[in-house]
């Protein structure tokens, strides 16, 4: 009888909720780092946590949702990028921020599972995505209204300096500094204002 009332509860709130979350979240993390996203097992999270596997599969119902639990702090900080009236610094701004979230170990366990192309995974990627183009958009679209750059390269730009990050964070090559985001910013940005010829 127990059991059964803590299941038709729903996802409760207030801070024994937010210690759970913030306990899952931390056992899915060092789960992911452990064995990876495929054989990570919700049991094992639950364990880790201190949890009942149903507390989890309540508020995640599967192992994606897990992973984006995870994520989510780092997309969160996205939402409220403040804008410096300049165009080059906002979107060096963002691009700084995308580099460190890739950079940390929430990034890159999201980027580890990617990488083993789960079918769970590619509604979690393309969220990802787009809220990491989110705030470059509006960077770049702040510039267009002050005529920086035009309207119609605000989303090439957008998607440019993400994959330029993401990229670069990828290879096993030199780290990407703080100095390469501001040169990727400028060589963007001062395309975006020239005409390029037909082929």
């Amino acid at each position: 009888m127990e059991t059964t009332t803590r299941r038709t509860r729903g996802v409760q709130t207030g801070p024994r909720s937010r210690q759970v979350i913030s306990s899952v979240r931390a056992a899915t993390l060092a789960e992911l780092e452990r064995v990876g996203f495929t054989a990570m097992t919700v049991d094992a999270v639950a364990r880790a946590a201190g949890v009942n596997r149903t507390t989890i599969y309540r508020r995640w119902p599967s192992k994606a949702a897990l992973l984006a639990a995870v994520v989510e702090p780092l997309l969160q900080r996205y939402d409220d990028i403040p804008e410096s009236g300049d165009a080059r610094k906002d979107l060096v701004a963002v691009m700084l921020m995308i580099r460190e979230a890739w950079a940390s170990p929430e990034g890159q366990a999201l980027r580890a599972a990617a990488g083993a192309a789960h079918h769970e995974l590619q509604s979690l990627v393309e969220q990802v995505t787009e809220r990491s183009l989110a705030p470059l958009r509006r960077a770049l679209g702040r510039a267009a209204r002050h005529g920086d750059i035009c309207e119609e390269d605000v989303a090439m730009i957008a998607h440019l300096a993400f994959h330029g990050v993401v990229t670069w964070q990828r290879s096993p090559s030199a780290p990407l500094t703080d100095d390469d985001c501001r040169r990727m910013a400028r060589i963007l940005l001062g395309a975006a204002g020239e005409d390029v010829p037909p082929p």
